[in-house]
């Protein structure tokens, strides 16, 4: 009777403090989770502040690109003319032992000067294409804040998630006490058929088992698998790396609560 009441309390202090350290890591979870969408909001802030400077930049790089192959087609056809004046110069020029030279001296002068006239209205327009401001692209100035936004978004979220794996851990834990509490403390209730304090059941290391707790296969030779009273499993693997081998807990129903990858 006194060992079954010092088993009770000793029961009893265990699962109350498993609780608390179940308690810290919900509470350290939901803090992380609230900094994860503090962050999360942010970031798609950023994100659509950047897509909107982005769109402008584009806007204004098509509407600068259009206006230098407008210019560039004047220039072109300028050119043409001066060539076209030019050619016409010449030809009229050549007429010297015609009728009536005084009409193609004429017409000479007038290509020329035509030409010239051309000339510069061509080389006003090279100017005004090459004067022409380059669009400045705005959306550069936010990429840098995008991406360490992105970044601090990641880890937080990693440790979001490791905090996760943490909590699940520490229910599996008081889950455990807590049924270990009640087979005591009401024996005739329940259907007890696990020793609490029997040691971990070793099982074989399979390739279903491997694979389904997301283990390389290249791990299964230097991985084992244990599985504790309340059917939870322990899968260490890379187990030469020492103190930096992976870890992975399944709960009984064989999904993924836990996963620490391996560091060399």
């Amino acid at each position: 009777m006194i060992q079954d009441n010092f088993d009770l309390k000793q029961a009893f202090h265990a699962k109350e403090a498993a609780y608390e350290e179940m308690a810290a890591a919900r509470d350290e979870m939901l803090q992380l989770r609230q900094q994860q969408n503090e962050k999360y909001e942010e970031l798609q802030k950023l994100q659509e502040r950047y897509d909107e400077e982005k769109a402008k930049d584009t806007e204004a790089w098509e509407r600068y690109n259009s206006a230098q192959l407008e210019l560039k087609s004047q220039i072109g056809q300028k050119i043409d003319t001066i060539n076209e004046c030019n050619l016409l110069e010449a030809q009229m020029r050549q007429k010297t032992d015609a009728k009536v030279p005084e009409v193609y001296a004429a017409g000479a002068k007038y290509f020329a000067t035509l030409a010239k006239q051309t000339m510069v209205e061509r080389d006003k327009l090279i100017s005004k294409k090459r004067l022409m401001a380059r669009p400045e692209n705005t959306a550069v100035h936010l990429l840098e804040n995008l991406k360490t936004a992105r970044r601090e978004h990641n880890d937080i979220l990693e440790e979001y998630h490791q905090a996760k794996n943490e909590f699940n851990l520490k229910k599996q834990k008081f889950d455990r006490l807590e049924a270990k509490y009640q087979a005591i403390k009401n024996p005739e209730a329940q259907d007890n058929t696990y020793d609490y304090s029997s040691r971990p059941k070793q099982l074989e290391v399979t390739e279903e088992l491997i694979l389904g707790a997301g283990v390389p296969a290249n791990f299964m030779a230097d991985a084992t698998a244990e599985q504790r009273a309340d059917g939870t499993i322990d899968i260490y693997y890379a187990r030469t790396l020492g103190d930096g081998h992976g870890h992975v807990v399944l709960n009984p129903e064989h999904v993924v609560i836990y996963h620490r990858q391996p560091v060399a």
